[in-house]
């Protein structure tokens, strides 16, 4: 059986609204994904809205959806998205079901900066907004449902193979209760079309705020 990887005592490298995200302890080439204690407390516990306790996967819903639309996109074509973040597989942590993940880099080691510090150091040149249009586009025309979008969650990293590209890695999936997004691929591009507009909006608005400092 693996052993349990110890996660308590480490800092975590982000975070999202209801995950934390640590750099495995055995493997700097994976990260692992585990859900924020007060996120299931909050949203999974006692006190939370009868329909979410009779939600079949529960707090793992998060997991769920992000599996589906690795596999949904894999089925599409024959071999890995790149726009996406690759999934590795599970562990188990002491901080629960742990969901492991690729980690996205940049040439020094360091994790991938995202669109928000290329903003914010003047680093989106002509190359990374060529690479970023590449990225909308392969996304506009795959199966994948994106529930966000923002600055953080983009980032960009280089390859002998690919050159300089993005990665989304987080916000795919279907979070509303109707999966209209999964049953129609005119409403899905629609609602993409609709989150590219709200990022340059948010683009334009750091570079504004840049400017300002």
């Amino acid at each position: 059986m693996d052993p349990i990887l110890q996660l308590k005592n480490l800092e975590p490298l982000t975070h999202g609204r209801s995950r934390l995200v640590f750099e495995h302890p055995d493997d700097p080439d994976l990260l692992v994904k585990v859900i924020r204690p007060e996120v299931v407390d909050d949203r999974f516990g006692n006190n939370t809205k009868w329909y979410k306790k009779r939600r079949r996967f529960g707090k793992f819903i998060s997991y769920i959806r992000e599996i589906q639309e690795f596999l949904a996109v894999r089925e599409t074509q024959d071999h890995d998205a790149h726009f996406l973040q690759r999934i590795v597989g599970f562990a188990r942590t002491d901080m629960g079901l742990g969901l492991v993940m690729e980690a996205v880099r940049w040439t020094d080691g360091s994790l991938a900066p995202n669109l928000a510090t290329l903003i914010n150091t003047d680093r989106l040149d002509d190359t990374a907004n060529k690479a970023l249009d590449q990225f909308l586009d392969e996304i506009l025309n795959s199966n994948v449902i994106i529930s966000d979008m923002n600055l953080g969650n983009i980032v960009y990293t280089f390859s002998e193979n690919r050159g300089h590209y993005f990665v989304l890695i987080d916000g795919i999936g279907n979070n509303s209760l109707l999966p209209f997004k999964a049953i129609s691929q005119r409403i899905n591009r629609r609602s993409k079309l609709g989150r590219f507009k709200y990022l340059r909006m948010r683009m334009e608005r750091c570079r504004a705020k840049n400017q300002k400092k």
